[in-house]
C-alpha cells in the first residue's frame, strides 16, 4: 500500500513540473540541437575571429594574454606565474578541447586500434587517426562549446590529459585543477553540453565538482554572448548557460 502511495505522489509531482531529486527530468530535445562543424580547423579560426572580434585575449590557463598571432605571453597573466623576465620569449596559443579528446574518443575503434599507419610503420596517436577516419569525433572536436584558448601543452601532455589533472609548466605551476574561480562555471557547463547531447558519461567525482562550479560561478556577460556568436557560426547553442536551472533537472551525466 506505501509503494502505491510513494508512485501515486512521484507521477503527481511530476505532472506539475516538481523535480524529485535523484530522479532524472526529461529536457525538452529541441534544445539540444547538433552542431553543423566538421572541421577543427575551422572551429578554430571562427574561435579566433570571436575573441578577437569580442577584444577577449585571455587563455583558460592561468589568464595569460595572447596576441592575433597565436603568442601567449607568460610574463602577462591573472594567475599566480613565477617571476620570469621581461624578455621571455612567447609562447604558442592552443585551441584545446575542454573535454578532452580521449574521453569522447575512448569509444571509438580509431582510438583503440590500430586503423591507421605512416609509411614505415609508424604508429599513429588514437586522437590523430580518429581524425583522419571517424566523422563523429570530427563533429566532437570540431564543436566551439567544448573548445577555449589555453597555453600550449608539452607534447607529452598532448593526448593524455585529463581535466582536473596537474598542468605544469615554467612560468605557471599549477597543482589540481588550473581553472581561476571565474572560469570553473564555464569549464562545467561545457562538461555538461557535451555530456548531455552526445552521449558521454561523466565520472561521479568529476561530475560533483562540475555541479559545485555550475552554481559558484553562473554565465556571465561574456559567456552568454560567446554562446550567441557559436550559434551563429554553427547553428546550435549550450542550453545550460541559457537556463542554468536545467542541470537540476538531470540526476547523472
Amino acid at each position: 500500500m506505501r509503494i502505491k502511495w510513494i508512485t501515486a505522489i512521484c507521477l503527481f509531482l511530476c505532472a506539475i513540473g516538481i523535480p524529485i531529486s535523484g530522479m532524472s527530468q526529461q529536457l525538452d530535445p529541441d534544445l539540444f540541437q547538433p552542431s553543423s562543424l566538421v572541421s577543427r580547423e575551422t572551429a578554430e579560426k571562427q574561435l579566433s575571429k570571436i575573441y578577437h572580434t569580442s577584444g577577449k585575449f585571455r587563455t583558460l590557463h592561468c589568464g595569460c594574454v595572447f596576441d592575433k598571432l597565436k603568442q601567449v605571453f607568460p610574463n602577462i597573466c591573472e594567475q599566480g606565474p613565477k617571476p620570469v623576465s621581461q624578455d621571455v620569449k612567447p609562447i604558442n596559443l592552443e585551441w584545446v578541447n575542454m573535454m578532452p579528446a580521449h574521453v569522447f574518443g575512448k569509444f571509438l575503434k580509431c582510438w583503440n586500434k590500430p586503423l591507421c599507419s605512416r609509411r614505415g610503420g609508424n604508429k599513429v596517436s588514437g586522437q590523430q587517426c580518429c581524425s583522419e577516419v571517424s566523422p563523429k569525433f570530427k563533429k566532437l572536436e570540431s564543436d566551439m562549446h567544448n573548445i577555449f584558448p589555453a597555453v600550449e601543452k608539452p607534447s607529452s601532455m598532448k593526448e593524455n590529459f585529463d581535466f582536473g589533472g596537474r598542468w605544469e609548466y615554467e612560468f605557471c605551476p599549477l597543482e589540481g585543477n588550473a581553472l581561476s574561480a571565474n572560469i570553473k562555471g564555464d569549464a562545467a557547463r561545457a562538461h555538461f553540453y557535451m555530456s548531455y547531447l552526445y552521449k558521454l558519461p561523466l565520472q561521479e567525482k568529476l561530475e560533483d565538482s562540475l555541479r559545485k562550479w555550475h552554481f559558484e560561478d553562473p554565465p556571465d556577460e561574456w559567456e552568454l554572448k560567446r554562446n550567441d556568436m557559436i550559434e551563429v557560426i554553427q547553428g546550435n547553442r549550450n542550453p545550460f548557460i541559457d537556463q542554468p536551472e536545467l542541470v537540476e533537472r538531470v540526476a547523472d551525466f
